[in-house]
């Protein structure tokens, strides 16, 4: 049985094809351990998933999928309190910096923001992947995380999966990286994998029929039940397992927030009620 790391609700605007409510009750109907909500490049939808997943008792992790300058996405999950203010901060930075709706940061940036973060680094697109090996990148991303930065292997049952897999698995021996499983959620169900090509189709501004290879190549981005995801990855139970250690080391929850008055800067020995006087006056 293991924790589905890599998560995208509809929050994940037009890639994701399920509410985050939906994700927790899905899981935890199917009786997951956990559930990490990891959205494209924000954390919108946390406290709609953080209050579904008290009310059924489901532990849930919290992060998100960061685009990095190449294009690369980089899973990352808050592992404590200072980790979720690094997390909102790299964020932040990221959509200032890039045009309306993208967001884009430097792996300079991840590596200065990896305090109480976790990462986890593969999957389609990833520079992992790159016939190019990144050797500047993962000595930057190592350095930065230590211990807590893993390699995903995903299987999505398509053919390039064991090209892809073998790829990563030396990359990740050569940088000794740990190798989790999993796979991308986008939906809770199979039965959403059409309203997500729909998705798809908005987002590219093209017609289903002209979308080609930009739509899925099966309705394999759903949630599996754990009988499903041991038998996927059978022949590595310990990436598996794995994803529970990732799981166990994010201990931050949003109940651990609390609303905290900016501190004020006032002159030595002057009130705040003084201070707000001498300003109207």
């Amino acid at each position: 049985m293991g924790v589905p790391l890599w998560c995208k609700s509809n929050y994940s605007f037009l890639e994701g094809a399920s509410h985050p409510e939906e994700l927790v009750e899905a899981a935890a109907a199917l009786g997951l351990p956990g559930l990490a909500l990891t959205d494209r490049d924000g954390v919108y939808g946390v406290v709609r998933a953080h209050r579904r997943a008290r009310e059924l008792g489901l532990p849930l992790l919290l992060g998100a999928e960061v685009t990095l300058e190449d294009a690369t996405r980089l899973v990352v999950l808050a592992a404590d309190r200072g980790g979720w203010g690094h997390l909102c901060r790299l964020l932040t930075a990221g959509r200032r910096e890039a045009p309306k709706g993208q967001s884009r940061v430097s792996y300079a940036q991840v590596a200065a923001h990896a305090e109480g973060l976790m990462a986890i680094w593969g999957g389609p697109g990833s520079r992992l992947l790159a016939e190019a090996p990144p050797v500047h990148e993962a000595a930057l991303l190592r350095e930065a995380f230590g211990d807590r930065l893993f390699a995903l292997v995903t299987r999505h049952l398509l053919p390039r999966d064991a090209r892809d897999e073998a790829r990563t698995r030396e990359r990740a021996a050569r940088w000794g990286l740990p190798i989790v499983a999993g796979t991308e959620v986008r939906y809770h169900d199979p039965a959403r994998a059409p309203l997500q090509d729909v998705l798809t189709c908005l987002r590219h501004g093209l017609p289903l029929q002209a979308a080609g290879s930009r739509l899925a190549a099966n309705a394999e981005h759903g949630l599996l039940a754990p009988a499903a995801l041991a038998a996927r990855f059978a022949d590595d139970p310990a990436a598996l397992a794995r994803t529970h250690e990732v799981a166990a080391r994010c201990r931050f929850s949003l109940d651990q927030l609390r609303y905290r008055y900016p501190a004020e800067h006032l002159p030595d020995g002057t009130s705040t009620f003084e201070h707000l006087r001498a300003l109207a006056e």
